[in-house]
């Protein structure tokens, strides 16, 4: 009897065990369903959002500072869009709808604007971002003659419970009983130095940055710096609090470019500004992370605390607001890239400077070899290690020595596709002998006899960030690759209207 007891009592508690065991795993499975629903149903409204601000001449935002007569044009105030942006209110108050203004963006075929609003999501539990403006068809054109139309384009934005954003947050009851509509329709989008205020409890978890000559539209921490929410997020929160967030970046420039993206309906290839045509499965990823990515490449209007940047020649310090500089682009290009890429991709980060220095690095996760992208913390890993690379001050980055990474690429079997970034000549030959012309042909071809023994070669697509480099472009022509030349013309077009 005691014997069938305890056998009874076993079986009671290994029931038990199962059960929670597959509760927890069915919570984590569901929680990875909805990790994959929130990037799934921002990726089409974010290239929607991306291509219209590349094909513009200029953003269109409300400024506490009277911007200077040549650009008081790019002022969402300005007399000539009252009356869109009242068709906008109109057509959000027919379907009971909130619309608060957050950005706009000029089109030179366009008489009138397209506007980006604040509005509150499909659940009803957080925010979401709502395109108005002319009618955009399948093959990119516009259509003015229609009238103007209003949809969802970026849906479940967070609503900040507090500094942590977790389900323990307590809230004041005065801020609970607020509906979200009236929240949305109260919250401040007047950029001050280049930016919009803070966020608080209750209001949307996105903060938005601009140049000073109103051409970037970049997503930025909503919070304070010291606090632990660090990106503008997405948010699903069920009726018993659990919670799933997504970081959400993004950040786009005016360039006027009159070209809509290349179609996706394969939803393989991906198109970005530094890293175009990705369809590969096995990629690796070899970015410059040397000082002189510290470099900035579009000033704010205003001034902060200190930071180290790289002029050329050498570090300098400098209190004027820095829109953005060649890391921060690369970081938002990457991420944005990674973000999207599908589930079944295998990939490999690597950043290089000088041996022993800050950037010289390999994501840990793939130091073996490519990994899949949609493994379980494997995407929030390949992000968290991208974010490291601006950390400590630029002078620590260190140098320009790709070499280990190129010759790491070329060993490893399994990787077709190798994108390879850099803002400068390397400070030495593969060798360590002094960099010199000859090494512009002698280099390219060292890689391209090694990619000849390969059973499958290794395509090399180059990036040259603000230079013209002959020897990246022959290594990408011995290669089969592609080589892409990015400046300041490339990054942004500068006429104006």
């Amino acid at each position: 009897m005691p014997e069938m007891l305890i056998a009874a009592s076993a079986g009671v508690v290994l029931f038990g065990a199962s059960t929670l065991a597959l509760r927890s795993t069915g919570s984590l499975i569901n929680k990875m369903d909805k990790k994959t629903t929130l990037q799934q149903n921002t990726t089409s409204g974010k290239r929607l959002m991306r291509s219209e601000i590349e094909r513009s001449l200029h953003v269109l935002v409300k400024s506490d500072q009277t911007p200077p007569e040549k650009l008081a044009y790019t002022n969402l105030d300005h007399k000539d869009y009252q009356d869109s942006l009242d068709q906008c209110q109109v057509l959000a108050q027919q379907s009971a709808q909130v619309f608060k203004p957050v950005f706009g963006v000029k089109m030179a075929e366009l008489n009138n604007p397209v506007y980006y609003g604040l509005s509150v999501s499909s659940s009803g539990r957080g925010y979401a971002l709502h395109r108005c403006g002319a009618v955009m068809h399948l093959d990119g054109k516009y259509n003015e003659t229609e009238q103007q139309s209003i949809a969802t384009v970026i849906d479940d934005i967070g609503s900040i419970r507090c500094s942590s954003d977790k389900p323990e947050c307590s809230i004041e009851s005065t801020l609970l009983q607020k509906p979200l509509e009236e929240v949305a329709a109260g919250v401040d989008f007047v950029f001050t130095d280049d930016k919009t205020p803070e966020r608080s409890a209750r209001e949307p978890a996105i903060r938005l940055m601009t140049d000073e000559n109103r051409k970037l539209i970049r997503f930025i921490d909503p919070t304070a710096a010291d606090d632990a929410i660090q990106t503008s997020f997405l948010k699903l929160e069920t009726v018993n609090k659990e919670i799933t967030t997504q970081p959400f970046y993004f950040i786009a420039y005016a360039r006027a470019d009159k070209r809509i993206e290349g179609g996706q309906e394969d939803g393989e290839i991906l198109n970005g500004l530094f890293f175009r045509n990705v369809s590969s499965k096995r990629i690796r990823f070899l970015v410059d992370g040397s000082g002189s990515m510290s470099a900035c490449i579009l000033w704010g209007s205003g001034y902060g605390k200190r930071r180290i940047y790289w002029n050329g020649r050498y570090y300098f310090w400098s209190r004027r607001s820095c829109a953005l500089t060649r890391m921060e682009s690369l970081q938002h290009e990457l991420i944005s890239l990674l973000t999207d890429l599908p589930d079944d991709t295998q990939i490999s980060i690597r950043s290089f400077s000088s041996p022993g220095y800050k950037n010289h690095k390999i994501w840990d996760v793939s130091s073996k070899g490519l990994i899949q992208v949609g493994g379980p913390g494997v995407r929030d890993s390949a992000i968290a290690f991208i974010n490291t690379l601006d950390d400590d001050y630029a002078y620590r980055w260190g140098g320009t020595a790709p070499w280990e990474g190129l010759d790491e690429a070329f060993a490893d079997a399994e990787t077709d596709t190798l994108y390879f970034l850099s803002d400068g000549e390397p400070n030495y030959d593969r060798n360590r002998g002094r960099w010199t012309v000859e090494d512009h042909e002698s280099q390219p071809a060292y890689y391209a006899q090694l990619n000849s023994r390969r059973e499958i070669n290794l395509k090399v697509n180059t990036i040259a960030l603000g230079l013209q480099s002959t020897w990246m472009q022959a290594l990408s022509g011995r290669t089969t690759g592609d080589y892409l030349q990015i400046d300041k013309k490339y990054i942004m077009t500068a006429s104006n209207p």
